[in-house]
């Protein structure tokens, strides 16, 4: 009996780390998505699945007041500035909605993004309309020292 006994316990011991694998891949875990989850500034890092020929482009939220900041370098030699304020919606099929509106007077953003994904560190978006567009961003500290410089540059041109 003691022997049964002294099994049971040896299995009790060594089975919990039986079922453990070093196969099993670490998944974040997900944020809800708030403005306070995703204030920051993200970089856009993959733009419908390919790394290259990314355009250049920052977005920060910013949670006070639901505001935020696009800098961008699509069309001009320096970094552009877009302002604007940003609403989070919720949609019973689609999840959450971004939805930005500018405030250089151009109205509202082209497209709504539906947020598949919030991570601490990055950031999933898809474009909501017929041909959806996946945007992945990666969450930085801080923008670039040459992106600042490049706005202060333009700023000092335009003078």
């Amino acid at each position: 009996m003691k022997n049964i006994f002294k099994l049971m316990l040896l299995f009790l011991f060594v089975l919990p780390f039986q079922a453990c694998s070093d196969d099993d891949e670490f998944t974040p875990p997900t944020l809800e998505v708030t403005p306070n989850n995703i204030a920051g500034i993200w970089e856009l890092h993959e733009w419908s699945g390919s790394d290259s020929d990314v355009p250049m482009v920052y977005v920060e939220f910013i949670r006070k007041d639901r505001k935020f900041k696009i800098y961008q370098k699509f069309d001009s030699m320096y970094t552009r500035v877009i302002t604007g304020t940003y609403t989070l919606e919720e949609d019973d099929y689609k999840g959450i909605i971004i939805k930005g509106k500018y405030d250089n007077g151009t109205g509202k953003w082209n497209n709504d993004y539906i947020v598949e994904a919030l991570y601490e560190g990055s950031m999933i978006l898809v474009v909501d309309n017929d041909e959806p567009e996946t945007h992945t961003y990666v969450r930085v500290e801080q923008l670039p020292a040459e992106i600042v410089d490049n706005i202060l540059s333009a700023d000092e041109a335009d003078k």
